[in-house]
């Protein structure tokens, strides 16, 4: 096991130790449960109980693993899949419950458990997954970053050639468990995160521990426009300013994504999208 951990990334190891953790606090919690109901209150190693709670550290290894994967996706895709993937580990849960239980009573001789036991037992199971889940989600962004990703980090904003431009060639981003780079040329925008950002590139995005604000400071002005608190955008991939049935104003980019548009910036807006209009209107003259 140590040699496995040695040859691990920083991720990797981070999903193993919260995966032993559920494991133990959800065999804690069951053990505690069972001895509150009388089920087999002498037994500390109950092996239905052992093998159950450990399918369960398994699928939230899995689980953690997807959430890496998808993490340099967008919100709404993220969330879909993320919760496919909670209801397949019920799911899962229920089938491996069942057949570890079919797997002993054949060997010892037991009855087997009624359908209803397991899915009671992933019910439960069900509300300390979810709050893990939800616990990873939110605190492993910051605790994921290896000392590479944080020495990136201090340099993310340096341009990346040895010549004098102000602006940089390329962002440094996490995706997962890697930590890629992006050029600049390929961002269409990017959104705030609390303490983070999320680009959003034609060659896949990721986040960046930073603040929308400080990181528009080391953005070309003559390419960036920021037109919302949570929001900058390339002046080059806006295509339309619409107004939504609620009455909000947003823009339509050119890989189809409607960003919001702030009171504050809709005159900015609406200058860049000046020129476009004064050409429209000449050609129609």
């Amino acid at each position: 096991m140590p040699y496995l951990l040695e040859r691990s990334s920083a991720r990797e190891r981070l999903r193993i130790v919260c995966a032993l953790g559920f494991w133990a606090a959800t065999y804690l919690l069951f053990l505690t449960w069972n001895q509150l109901q009388d089920e087999f209150p002498s037994s500390i190693w109950q092996a239905r109980r052992l093998l159950s709670t450990m399918l369960g550290g398994l699928l939230f290894f899995g689980f953690t693993h997807l959430a890496d994967r998808v993490a340099a996706r967008g919100f709404r895709h993220r969330a879909l899949v993320l919760c496919g993937a909670a209801i397949g580990c019920c799911v899962a849960m229920i089938v491996g419950r069942a057949l570890i239980d079919f797997v002993l009573a054949s060997s010892f001789g037991e009855p087997v458990a009624a359908l209803q036991r397991h899915v009671r037992f992933t019910m439960i199971w069900g509300g300390y997954f979810a709050g893990g889940a939800l616990a990873f989600l939110s605190f492993a962004p910051g605790l994921a970053m290896s000392s590479a990703a944080k020495e990136v980090t201090t340099r993310e904003a340096l341009p990346e050639s040895a010549n004098d431009s102000a602006w940089p060639d390329a962002l440094w981003v996490s995706r997962g468990r890697e930590t890629v780079r992006v050029p600049v040329e390929t961002i269409e925008w990017i959104e705030a995160e609390g303490d983070y950002v999320r680009l959003h590139a034609s060659a896949g995005g990721g986040l960046l521990r930073a603040t929308l604000s400080s990181l528009e400071t080391k953005l070309d002005p003559a390419v960036f426009a920021r037109v919302h608190r949570s929001a900058i955008c390339r002046r080059s991939a806006i295509v339309a300013m619409m107004r939504k049935p609620s009455g909000a104003m947003a823009v339509r980019l050119e890989a189809g994504a409607e960003v919001p548009v702030g009171r504050s910036y809709r005159d900015s807006i609406d200058a860049l999208l000046a020129p476009a209009r004064e050409s429209q209107s000449r050609a129609s003259a």
